[in-house]
């Protein structure tokens, strides 16, 4: 995440035009949603942020809810530390507790566009013959109150949507039963018509101005427990992961391919394919100063580049690939959980990996094929431009 430059978000969360007075607009909008205090550094490089969202008519509550979603897509810990509902204190990884804060106003800001959008729906129902009966037997007052809860379902549905995997099962349209009693179907739709990845749509330099800028809390100090009062239990003197010998250099993750040499080989030679071999280039180019190649297989898994195997013929859609599960167990094994990794991989490797190192680059996400042969190559001279965290 350190070495990423001041590149936008991969995705645009909304089109916010052209020209310097519309994005200064954007980013005002943007910072009404959520207040955000300093990031607090704690030990083993976990962080803590408060969150306040303003009360906007009544929306903060709701905001705060929307958060709360949004940090579970990050693996973050959430309370509610006020009992007004209007403030989250969100903990986790430091990394990955700075994406969430720089990502958050863009998500909620998006949120809101596509809520509107709804609520723009609601009005034109209002005027709609097919509906008349329904608006005209309501008075103005409960016709405000109708278009305000109509919003607050769409939003949460909204939400539902975007904190979610990528959809593909929005319930469809009822033309029987009327718009405003299907906001799971309505806005859940337009939540899949403006669907991102809300892991990717941080600003990773504001990410990492919120590191720079975080203040670090001291460590209470350390309660000793003289030898005295041991009483021959086996005082652990070191954390067993502090004990293990730090891990240097990028770990580089590249695809197998379907040739193979004919007979049984290393991992770092049985592999001909050329989308593999081109990946590999690059891996070595990443880690001539230090680092470790791991070759990614549906069958085996993650695979050193010393390890003899069989040829074999298996692909993700076949019965038996490896399981995530599995995956995260070899990468413990290597001790590899926490390492700095950068993925060569294409679509159905990286979503793979990302389960076991959900901080990993990502490069080559969302390219054609022939693009991702243009950026592996342009990778070993300028890493630096084109690795986007996940």
């Amino acid at each position: 995440m350190r070495r990423a430059d001041g590149t936008v978000a991969r995705r645009p969360l909304w089109d916010t035009g052209w020209g310097e007075a519309l994005a200064d607009r954007y980013v005002a909008r943007c910072a009404r949603l959520v207040d955000a205090d300093r990031l607090q550094l704690r030990t083993r490089s976990r962080a803590t942020v408060r969150l306040d969202f303003p009360y906007t008519a009544g929306r903060g509550p709701q905001r705060a809810d929307a958060a709360l979603a949004i940090a579970g897509r990050f693996g973050l810990t959430t309370r509610r530390p006020d009992r007004n509902g209007r403030a989250l204190r969100v903990s986790g990884d430091a990394e990955e507790v700075a994406r969430y804060t720089a990502a958050l106003p863009r998500v909620l800001e998006h949120a809101e566009q596509l809520a509107t959008w709804a609520a723009r729906m609601h009005g034109n129902w209002t005027r709609h013959s097919a509906h008349a009966d329904f608006f005209a037997a309501l008075t103005p007052h409960e016709r405000r109150s109708h278009a305000r809860t109509w919003r607050f379902h769409a939003f949460r549905a909204i939400v539902a949507v975007l904190t979610g995997p990528q959809p593909d099962s929005v319930p469809a349209h009822d033309p029987s039963v009327p718009p405003w009693e299907q906001a799971d179907a309505i806005a859940g739709g337009l939540g899949e018509y403006g669907w991102v990845d809300v892991r990717h749509a941080y600003d990773p330099a504001e990410a990492i101005r919120l590191l720079d800028q975080a203040a670090p809390v001291p460590a209470p100090p350390a309660t000793r427990w003289p030898v005295h009062r041991a009483r021959g239990e086996q005082l652990v003197l070191f954390d067993p992961a502090d004990a293990r010998p730090p891990h240097t250099g990028p770990v580089v993750v590249i695809p197998c391919s379907g040739r193979k040499l004919d007979h049984a080989a290393e991992a770092g030679k049985i592999y001909t394919g050329s989308l593999h071999t081109h990946a590999r280039r690059t891996a070595d180019a990443l880690t001539a100063h230090g680092g470790t190649v791991l070759v990614l297989s549906a069958r085996h898994g993650l695979l050193p580049l010393d390890r003899v195997i069989e040829p074999y013929n298996h692909t993700w859609k076949d019965h038996g690939s490896i399981s995530t599960e599995d995956l995260s167990a070899q990468a413990a094994d290597l001790r590899l959980t926490h390492a700095d990794v950068v993925l060569l991989t294409p679509g159905a490797y990286t979503r793979r990996a990302l389960a076991v190192w959900p901080h990993a680059r990502t490069p080559l996400a969302h390219l054609g094929i022939g693009q991702q042969r243009g950026r592996l190559t342009a990778l070993r001279t300028h890493y630096e431009r084109y690795a986007p965290a996940a």
